[in-house]
């Protein structure tokens, strides 16, 4: 499991030393529950005396409270880990080939600027999306200029789109202007059969509860469905890089 402690390690000020020692905890509890302070603190060049400094600044009253809270912290981590295959069993419905094709194209993507568009309720969603990527080392730039799309002289050579249509007008120019420049297109819609999923390179069509329901009064889990897609597709493009 791997454990990213940067936001632990600036709130916290911690020294780059009492970063070393935290992430091995981290990675090797179930050893580190089985050895004492100066064992840990022998593997890791350092003193004692730091990591029970450490164990102080992070809010435990020791080494010993430290390293079973953190068990405790990891294990329940490891059982919610287990229930998501409740919230994402309906991503076995997706073909394996449109995975793989994902996968492909964001690789191949790595190094370019990706372009991301959506409005109205999607918008968020595409929001979400930008900033995940940019996290994770993408160039993204999210736009729905016409300007950026039908000269693209910024040099976009993917674009991400999504809306539950696949219809809305502001939207579908936006790919049209995209497919005219002949750039790689991957399109989350809420039906196989829309003007986005035809200009695609790649459309995953997201279960949309409720067709009818345009202006969204009602529950409809399109969106979240959609967030989830993607959380998992960048976990597989981050895996193979």
């Amino acid at each position: 499991m791997k454990f990213d402690i940067y936001k632990i390690a600036d709130n916290y000020k911690l020294s780059e030393t009492e970063r070393q020692v935290l992430q091995y905890i981290l990675t090797n509890i179930d050893s580190v529950l089985t050895k004492g302070v100066r064992d840990v603190a022998t593997i890791n060049y350092t003193s004692a005396a730091t990591i029970i400094k450490l164990s102080k600044k992070l809010g435990y009253t020791g080494y010993v409270d430290m390293i079973y809270r953190l068990n405790f912290i990891i294990k329940n981590h490891e059982n919610n880990q287990e229930h998501t295959s409740d919230i994402t069993s309906f991503i076995s419905e997706i073909e394996n080939k449109k995975i793989e094709d994902f996968i492909s194209m964001l690789i191949k993507h790595r190094e370019d600027i990706i372009l991301i568009t959506a409005t109205g309720f999607s918008d968020s969603i595409a929001d979400f999306f930008w900033r995940k990527m940019l996290v994770l080392g993408f160039k993204c730039i999210k736009t729905n200029s016409y300007g950026v799309y039908d000269s693209n002289q910024i040099g976009g050579a993917l674009v991400i789109g999504i809306s539950k249509s696949g219809e809305t007008e502001s939207i579908t120019k936006v790919i049209d202007y995209a497919s005219k420049n002949e750039l790689d297109i991957i399109t989350f819609t809420g039906k196989s059969e829309n003007h986005m999923a035809k200009k695609a390179t790649l459309n995953f069509m997201i279960l949309d509860d409720k067709e009818l329901d345009d202006r969204n009064l009602t529950a409809n889990y399109f969106y979240a469905r959609v967030m989830i897609v993607m959380e998992y597709l960048l976990d597989k493009v981050m895996s193979n890089l």
